[in-house]
């Protein structure tokens, strides 16, 4: 049994699919999405994300989410 997105290329494939409802084409949201992959400082910033909340502290990303909930309701989501 196969997953999709590959598991090897996920976070390209998830990127891709929201690029692609504003584009003419697949290709044009994989090159975009490729871009954004690599790119050094997104890699970064979903390292340092990815760390505060695996230790259970606010990541400091005004649209966070997970942080927003639990500012509001004090309940992890």
């Amino acid at each position: 049994m196969s997953t999709y997105p590959p598991a090897d290329d996920r976070l390209r494939h998830l990127i891709a699919q929201r690029i692609n409802c504003h584009v003419d084409t697949w290709k044009l949201a994989f090159f975009i999405a490729d871009a954004i992959r690599d790119d050094s400082d997104v890699c970064r910033e979903i390292d340092r994300i990815g760390a505060a909340h695996a230790v259970g502290q606010p990541c400091g990303d005004r649209n966070c989410r997970s942080c927003f909930t639990i500012t509001v309701t004090g309940v992890d989501s």
